[in-house]
């Protein structure tokens, strides 16, 4: 454990001659951070209670904001026995005196049943703090996999439905017939007076045409009628006749389709809650995020921040 600990840290902070217990403590200070960037968060201080002459050793210090909400974080980067109840008894005498609002213990490692019990007598918080490991993705989604059918609908025949009326078509206008595009087929006016070309009055109902999907029980065509806002007129050799709108069908192809996403991006550390005090005043950052599936901490997370000289966790420059 205390190896990949070193090894996070060296790769994401910065390769230090430091014990390794340090390079635990940091890391535990940057998480904190990563959980509440509005927190205060220092590593390695020392603290005197008021009117007390001790000093102690406190691994991690966070404050809130405005300098309240203090919490005190003993850190404990054991290989792979457990954090007895010792551990818990020193650091509490040191809260005793110091009278922060909330004590932590934090260990990559499990607690004794001794340890739990004196934590949940003293109202002392237990979290593990460990690298990520490939048991971590229970719980979490890794394979996503997504499949659909497309509808591809092709060129649609289209028939107008005129209303009736009938009048002499302008000289200058041309015939519809023979041609093959809608952006040389013109509209007309009552009075006569070109108004656009066909593409430009149909290009409302090709979006529609693009967003219709197949009933089950045709799903090889699509058809329907569409009503234009207002009649217009169109050329048919030699006059013009009034439309209102035009039914339509067009074929359908549809193509199954498949994607499968698997997640490969695996994280650096988790942070856990194992025993929290009901009565815990913890900033919520703290507390619900490292719930039972706890925290997942990534590279990059931690390659934003840095342990300034006096300890105080800062972001890269």
């Amino acid at each position: 454990m205390t190896e990949r600990i070193e090894q996070i840290y060296d790769r994401a902070i910065a390769e230090e001659k430091l014990k390794s217990g340090t390079k635990y403590e940091r890391l535990t200070a940057i998480v904190f951070k990563i959980l509440d960037d509005s927190q205060h968060v220092v590593h390695d201080v020392k603290l005197r209670g008021e009117g007390k002459e001790a000093l102690h050793q406190i691994d991690v210090l966070i404050d809130g904001p405005s300098g309240h909400r203090r919490v005190l974080v003993e850190c404990k980067d054991y290989g792979s026995e457990s954090v007895g109840i010792d551990v818990i008894r020193d650091f509490n005498g040191a809260l005793v005196q110091l009278q922060p609002v909330h004590g932590m213990v934090v260990a990559p490692t499990r607690f004794t049943a001794g340890a739990c019990a004196y934590a949940r007598d003293e109202g002392i918080t237990l979290v593990q703090l460990r690298p990520f490991t490939d048991a971590d993705w229970t719980g979490r989604v890794r394979h996503v996999a997504v499949t659909a059918t497309v509808h591809i609908p092709g060129e649609p025949t289209t028939t107008w439905t005129p209303t009736g009326k009938v009048r002499p078509a302008p000289t200058a206008a041309a015939d519809a017939a023979g041609r093959v595009s809608v952006h040389e087929i013109y509209y007309y006016d009552a009075s006569g007076r070109r108004r656009g070309t066909l593409h430009e009055l149909l290009a409302p109902w090709r979006g529609e045409l693009s967003r219709t999907i197949p009933s089950s029980d045709c799903a090889d065509h699509i058809s329907g009628d569409h009503q234009l806002q207002n009649p217009v007129w169109l050329v048919s050799d030699p006059h013009l006749i009034e439309v209102a709108g035009f039914t339509w069908t067009a074929p359908v192809t549809s193509i199954d389709a498949a994607l499968h996403v698997t997640a490969s991006r695996i994280a650096d550390l988790i942070l856990r809650t194992l025993q929290l005090p009901a009565s815990t005043t913890l900033p919520r950052a703290l507390t619900t995020d490292s719930g039972s599936l706890g925290s997942v901490i990534f590279h990059e997370q931690l390659a934003r921040w840095r342990v300034s000289d006096d300890g105080v966790i800062t972001p890269r420059p």
